[in-house]
């Protein structure tokens, strides 16, 4: 039983760890990170995978004008945005319960043995260290600064000014 403690407080505090600010940059094979394609000559697809929502949301925004710079524009206006959740619902620990009755003999006497296990499967472990993972998808459309702006238009600089110097890079 006191292995399965220990057990159980090891997982929750990997857990715990796995739940930090995500590192910006490209995705890699832990899902995390964003992602972009060109459709048109000004027009692309951003995403970026996060563990919450509004990081998703800010990193996605902070890739759309770092993109936007990139290819020599100045602002960019968002046409279509989208938010999912990869939550697997439940809990991200399954266990499973056997248990084994037996008894014997030998020439020192008789006695009957009960076990009981307690299983922990490892893909459980490694999905719940992963933690949730959110990604926030815009396409946008790059444009140079006029003074009739629509809306939905944002000023790649600035977005680049207030989101970077918060954000944690490997």
């Amino acid at each position: 039983m006191n292995n399965l403690l220990l057990s159980g407080i090891a997982i929750t505090l990997l857990t715990a760890c796995a739940t930090g600010p995500t590192a910006y940059g490209p995705a890699q094979n832990t899902g995390l990170g964003f992602a972009s394609q060109k459709i048109e000559s000004d027009r692309f697809q951003v995403s970026f995978t996060a563990r919450s929502a509004d990081e998703a949301r800010n990193l996605a925004l902070l890739r759309a004008a770092e993109l936007t710079k990139g290819e020599g524009f100045s602002h960019f206006r968002v046409i279509g945005s989208d938010t999912s959740s990869h939550d697997l619902g439940g809990s991200p620990i399954s266990t499973s319960v056997g248990v084994g009755i037996g008894s014997g003999g030998y020439s020192y006497g008789r006695g009957s043995r009960t076990n009981v296990g307690v299983g922990i499967g490892i893909n459980d472990i490694a999905r719940a260290l992963q933690g949730k993972k959110v990604t926030a998808s815009m396409e946008i459309i790059l444009m140079n600064a006029t003074d009739n702006l629509p809306d939905n238009v944002y000023e790649a600089d600035s977005i680049i000014n207030s989101i970077r110097p918060g954000v944690y890079t490997e």
